[in-house]
């Protein structure tokens, strides 16, 4: 015995089997893209990490320069 698969539409419960064939294709096509949206938004979180860790070196690269000119200065 088989359980029948059920999708929501509009808040209505639907037979997914019972649905058109071009239905069925285009509920697969959107849980494709929402993989593919998930796991881009994993690669833009993961690129904005990155993009602020290289922003913080350069910052810590020129305050690194600013002190030992300052120490030259001074002495």
């Amino acid at each position: 015995m088989t359980e029948e698969t059920k999708v929501t539409i509009d808040g209505e419960e639907y037979s997914f089997e019972g649905l058109a064939v071009e239905t069925q294709a285009n509920i697969a096509r959107v849980n494709e893209l929402r993989r593919e949206v998930s796991a881009l938004q994993i690669q833009v979180n993961e690129r904005q990490a990155l993009l602020q860790m290289y922003i913080q070196a350069i910052s810590d690269s020129v305050k690194a320069v600013d002190d030992e000119e300052d120490e030259a200065v001074v002495q």
